[in-house]
């Protein structure tokens, strides 16, 4: 390459070079610099190169060179002793000054900690794998004439299977298949008996593919057999106390997943830094041989199921994407076809799962925001300048103070070149003391951030050599760029001056002040209007009117050992239930359903109206409940009327809010009445009232078009509407009354308010 071509090296990090290095290393110095930022501008483009150019240059500029403003014509270490001595002795004499200025910058440095320990917190989840930069996600877009229609992580349990038996790119694939809703388990031994919902059924790879750290078990062969289970410390604790509970059994009932199950492994607590929390592993081959949704499917119907893959680290994704398009389309083409529609795969890194994903099903309940990373990096970046500008700010304003010092030094013979290192090493010493003094003002609030995000964190990063490595790095910079300014303005006085005049340092600096303090207030009535804003936005939404009554509302988590009945048992037993309740003259009202308000719906898919295309179906919602639901949560209707006790299956007819009858073309609430929509699945509902448009989810969604198809045995959720006046009594009969219906479930219950309000706990820890 010739000289006319060579990329150029960034003018200002080479000025402030010369500035700061012997003029005898600085030809060796640029010329090493040089070759190393051209190579990297050919390798990994410019813009990095300039960064990495700027760190190795502040790197090296401390241990390569020996700096000019140390340099004179005396024995460097005696003047850098003395430099040392008298920055002590300056900060210990004016005691207040320092004392602002070391913890003004302690404070910036602590919160910037705690922040950047967060930050490095939320960026580290699931890098535990061992394999985890090629552990990818498998997500699917369908696509409509060109339109995204949806984005999501659910995929058909035949995805897997025939990918590792097609594609040689794919190694290994998990399938992972939450259980939807809690089932009761029993300690046959002791009773212990709870409710549990945190169950997974995955493949009997699972634990060789993710490496959760194993207590008790074998880990090649912990889900062999139909009815093993894995279980964590905590739920061990919970059934066995601290006893090994290894080929011990546990006891499950709800449906077809009933029964007895040998403990093959006990995993120790689970990394917080995981997106997969469970308490319970159960094997997938049980779920696909006893369900008969799935024994009844070729594979490509079912589509709930979570598909890790794990890929050959040479392999071109793009092109395995399109070889997993091409299998859909052998395996499923006509069906897709007759929907107008493809889709797209692609793959998610595990490592982007937790603060990357945004989709209207997601396993992982635990996940965070990339924006909210970026926030708040932003914030910490602001807090150290405010830090650092406090601080040149209160150097310059008592220049005077220190003039006639400047003076009297000039006139017994110091260059300036010694007055500027006399006041870099003042800087220095301030910015030191204060970086110590900042990892004590962390660990001591560690404990309230720990508050504010739940999760028990400790300041780990400080066992991170390269953390300190960086942390020296601000300190150097810091002091550079918050004493370089006051040094040079307090060494440039003229002696002459100093003594005829006492004002002479008025005017001197005071514009870069004044627009410092300028940077400083906007800065900080910005952070603080932010502040006030997040409060608003969440007041606000906690106190908007959601169009649907949730206050008074007492929500019991429904049996889930009595679906094992046959169903007109089980709704009699329902029924018996809900009627034993409201005997108390504090209820108002009962009702079964299968979602309610803030959990979600009970089916999501394709929904279009009768005599209209298949492609022209449009996202819904479905929730099941019962004949009680609509005066319980006293829904408001616009046309039509509530479901009658007779009613028991969705074929009886549904209710749609407004947003169904908009997005469905149904016309006005009373042009909707007896009109009929086709499900995905092939069902078809006559429509029998359509009621006021509510918010069933945070309000931070729109509208969703959402179906209340009638159920008598889908209860997962019972409420109560209750006088609030004798709680304790209320509740004590409601719990009397479950028990004498349900004695094999345990009893719980919440406030719906409280667990609705739940959505926003992600904003608050933001705004706090």
């Amino acid at each position: 390459m010739s000289e006319r071509n060579k990329p150029k090296t960034p003018s200002l990090a080479n000025w402030l070079a010369t500035k700061l290095i012997d003029e005898k290393l600085l030809e060796e110095f640029f010329g090493d610099m040089c070759e190393i930022y051209q190579y990297r501008v050919l390798t990994r483009g410019k813009s990095y190169a300039k960064l990495m150019y700027w760190i190795d240059m502040l790197h090296l500029m401390i241990g390569f060179a020996s700096f000019r403003l140390f340099k004179s014509r005396y024995n460097n270490t005696v003047m850098f002793k003395n430099y040392f001595k008298v920055g002590i002795r300056n900060l210990t004499r004016d005691r207040v000054f320092s004392i602002i200025n070391i913890l003004g910058l302690a404070v910036g440095m602590g919160v910037c900690l705690l922040i950047y320990q967060y930050i490095h917190f939320e960026l580290s989840y699931d890098r535990f794998h061992v394999n985890a930069s090629n552990i990818y996600r498998v997500t699917q877009t369908a696509v409509r004439n060109g339109e995204v229609l949806a984005t999501g992580v659910d995929n058909s349990h035949a995805l897997g299977t025939s990918a590792k038996e097609t594609i040689p790119e794919i190694k290994d694939f998990v399938r992972v298949h939450p259980q939807d809703e809690g089932l009761v388990i029993t300690n046959p031994e002791n009773k212990n008996v709870f409710q549990e919902d945190a169950m997974w059924f995955v493949d009997h790879n699972f634990l060789q593919m993710f490496n959760f750290p194993l207590k008790y078990g074998d880990p090649g062969s912990l889900l062999n057999e139909k009815y093993n289970i894995v279980i964590t410390e905590q739920a061990a604790t919970k059934y066995f106390g601290e006893a090994n509970p290894f080929g011990k059994t546990l006891r499950v009932s709800g449906g077809w997943a009933s029964g007895d199950y040998i403990i093959s492994g006990v995993l120790e607590t689970l990394p917080i830094n995981s997106h997969m929390q469970f308490d319970f592993l159960l094997p997938i081959k049980l779920l696909l041989e006893e369900e008969r949704t799935y024994q009844n499917s070729d594979g490509w119907t079912w589509e709930n199921f979570v598909t890790y893959v794990s890929v050959d680290e040479t392999a071109n994704l793009e092109n395995v994407g399109k070889k997993f398009d091409q299998m859909i389309t052998t395996n499923i083409g006509e069906r897709l076809a007759r929907l107008n529609m493809t889709l797209k795969t692609g793959f998610q890194p595990i490592v982007d799962v937790h603060l990357r994903s945004d989709y209207s099903w997601e396993p992982a309940k635990n996940n965070g925001d990339i924006e909210n990373i970026l926030f708040f990096s932003i914030i910490a970046i602001f807090i150290l300048i405010i830090a650092w500008v406090n601080y040149i700010n209160l150097s310059t304003a008592r220049a005077m103070n220190r003039a006639k010092e400047v003076g009297i030094r000039k006139s017994v013979g110091a260059f300036r070149g010694q007055l500027i290192s006399q006041f870099m090493m003042e800087s220095f010493l301030i910015n030191f003391a204060a970086a110590i003094l900042s990892v004590g003002i962390a660990l001591l609030t560690l404990p309230v951030l720990n508050d504010i995000i739940g999760i028990e964190l400790e300041l780990g990063v400080l066992q991170n050599l390269r953390f300190w490595g960086w942390y020296l790095l601000v300190i150097v910079f810091g002091s550079l760029l918050s004493g370089f300014y006051p040094a040079f303005i307090l060494s440039a006085y003229d002696p002459v001056s100093v003594f005829k005049a006492a004002n002479v340092s008025k005017k001197r600096g005071l514009n870069l002040r004044r627009g410092l303090i300028t940077f400083q207030f906007m800065v900080s009535i910005l952070l603080i209007s932010g502040t006030y804003l997040v409060h608003k936005q969440i007041t606000f939404m906690k106190g908007q009117d959601l169009g649907i009554d949730i206050e008074k509302i007492l929500v019991l988590n429904g049996p889930r050992a009595v679906v094992d009945l046959e169903f007109q048992a089980m709704a009699s037993r329902f029924q018996a239930f809900k009627a034993m309740g409201s005997e108390h003259h504090s209820v108002s009202a009962v009702s079964g359903s299968g979602s309610i308000p803030g959990k979600g719906y009970n089916w999501i898919g394709g929904i279009r109206r009768l005599g209209e295309l298949v492609d022209s179906s449009q996202d819904g919602k479905a929730v099941w409940v019962d004949y009680d639901f609509a005066s319980t949560y006293d829904l408001e209707f616009l046309s039509g009327k509530p479901f009658t006790e007779n009613m028991s299956w969705q074929n009886d007819g549904v209710l749609i809010n407004e947003e169904a009858a908009k997005v469905f073309g149904l016309g006005t609430p009373q042009n909707a009445l007896n009109e009929r929509l086709v499900m995905s699945v092939g069902d078809t509902l006559k429509v029998l009232g359509v009621v006021k448009n509510f918010y069933w989810a945070s309000l931070r969604d729109a509208h969703s078009p959402i179906v209340f198809a009638p159920h008598k045995y889908y209860n997962v959720y019972f409420s109560f509407r209750i006088n609030l006046s004798n709680i304790r009594e209320t509740i004590a009969h409601i719990e009397s009354a479950y028990k004498s219906a349900f004695p094999d479930d345990p009893f719980y219950y919440f406030f719906l308010d409280d667990e609705f309000n739940r959505q926003y706990q992600a904003d608050l820890q933001f705004g706090n």
